[in-house]
């Protein structure tokens, strides 16, 4: 015979899985507080930041105070904080606190707050003021507290370039304005007036000159390299600035032609436009995978036989439906055709990058000798220099700047000549989707059903199955 459970048992065999639930209901939370793990399941990943943005944060050494300047009844309060906590979620150096000005208004003068939704950065002895709340600002601001000092992309002058002051559709406002975003200083060199290239040069851009550069202006950007100097070529077809020769001795052959591609009528673009969807395998491009548009291009690859000492390497190339076309010139207008004996079908390179390992005098690849198979990419924590040429200006001037994926193609680039590889290919998180906001009153209801109404409901359970057994003895 079977003997049934007495009810003192079925109560303590209750009890026990009530306490057993709360243990580990405990040891959850515990477990959480030691060792937090953030899941983000909404669709604009409002509670995520960049790669980038988790990088330099978890590598703060100290920490940076951030103070919000936002009236108590501001929606954009709230948001704000989500966006601030996740930041903290990845760095405790991070602290912030929101100060009401009206309030304070000791405080926000101190400050110098005019707006409302001013945010304040202290850190590493230095302050930084920012208008809004964004991801790009705040990441910014950080950097900028962080870094010694503010580094110089210079762009050449003096040979008809592109005006980085210019807001006509030619002009590169838009992109000085961008790269003055990514913490860097811009400003121009005319090296006719000063052969030397300053110290603070993060860079030197040279974009479309129309003019042949001199010798000794050539040779100021070949020293340049040899101190580990990185320089941008923007060119254009049937126009080289004279920099061919001075390209052709580090292994990058520019071609006379023009790029034709039949893919861009698909997009209503002209055949003259390029699209740009095959990327090299480079820092540049890591994770890199939207289109972009080459306005009037030309082919730039790479020689052969060049020494171990420099690393070429193709970094974007057209569709297998573009060709290299030898025989157009600009201001025709009957469409070009291919042809096999002279035009060189794609996919097509028009953009090189060539690493140079250091410690080569005068860094002349005849003379740089180092041991077969070390390339300079393994060099890289002894020092090198980079050229980057592309074979098209306009896609990074004011006209196609912001077209599908030009500006992160171009920042990310200058990026990475900068030596601030920790900004390359950020992307920040979308907006779309409307989150689901509560306020105080539901937060703690919704607090306290999980805390006592869940477990209440399985200890009245578990005494309605006593109760069903009991009637059934």
């Amino acid at each position: 015979m079977i003997k049934k459970p007495g009810k003192l048992t079925l109560l303590s065999n209750t009890a026990l899985g009530f306490i057993a639930f709360l243990g580990i209901l405990v040891l959850v939370v515990l477990i959480s507080q030691r060792h937090p793990m953030r899941l983000d399941l909404t669709e604009s990943k409002r509670y995520s930041i960049s790669d980038q943005s988790q990088k330099i944060v978890e590598s703060l050494k100290d920490d940076i105070n951030i103070k919000g300047f936002y009236q108590e009844a501001d929606p954009n309060r709230d948001q704000t904080r989500d966006l601030l906590e996740t930041y903290r979620y990845y760095s405790k150096k991070i602290n912030y606190q929101f100060t009401d000005p009206d309030r304070e208004p000791g405080l926000a003068k101190h400050y110098q707050i005019r707006t409302y939704g001013t945010l304040v950065l202290e850190g590493f002895g230095k302050t930084q003021t920012i208008p809004t709340a964004d991801e790009e600002t705040i990441t910014n601001a950080i950097l900028k507290l962080t870094q010694e000092q503010q580094r110089t992309v210079y762009f050449l002058a003096g040979h008809g370039e592109r005006d980085i002051s210019n807001v006509e559709k030619d002009g590169y406002a838009t992109a000085k304005a961008a790269i003055e975003k990514e913490n860097f200083q811009v400003n121009t060199l005319n090296l006719l007036v000063d052969p030397k290239i300053p110290d603070d040069a993060a860079l030197v851009v040279v974009a479309d000159p129309q003019k042949p550069l001199l010798a000794t202006e050539l040779d100021a950007l070949r020293q340049y390299s040899i101190r580990n100097g990185s320089v941008l070529f923007l060119l254009e077809p049937f126009s080289d600035g004279g920099v061919a020769d001075f390209l052709k001795s580090y292994g990058i052959i520019i071609s006379p032609d023009i790029i034709v591609d039949t893919m861009s009528r698909v997009f209503g673009a002209s055949y003259l436009i390029p699209v740009i969807t095959e990327y090299g395998f480079h820092k540049i491009t890591d994770g890199f995978n939207v289109a972009c548009f080459f306005p009037t291009t030309r082919s730039i690859g790479s020689a052969e036989g060049i020494p171990d000492s420099i690393d070429l390497l193709e970094l974007a190339l057209t569709s297998s439906y573009s060709w290299a076309e030898t025989g157009f010139r600009l201001g025709q207008t009957e469409p070009p055709k291919f042809d096999e004996t002279q035009d060189r079908k794609g996919p097509i390179s028009v953009a090189v990058i060539a690493a140079i390992a250091a410690g080569n005098p005068g860094n002349n690849p005849e003379s740089q000798e180092q041991p077969p198979g070390k390339s300079a990419e393994a060099t890289d924590a002894g020092g090198q220099a980079h050229l980057l040429v592309f074979g098209d200006s306009d896609f990074a001037s004011n006209s196609y700047f912001n077209l599908q994926g030009n500006a992160d193609f171009f920042l990310n680039a200058i990026n990475f000549l900068g030596q601030q590889e920790n900004l390359i290919s950020i992307q920040r998180p979308t907006t779309a989707g409307a989150p689901l906001t509560l306020s105080k009153s539901q937060n703690r209801l919704l607090f306290w059903v999980g805390l006592l109404l869940m477990p209440a409901v399985v200890v009245a359970s578990g005494l309605a199955v006593f109760q069903s057994r009991r009637k059934h003895r």
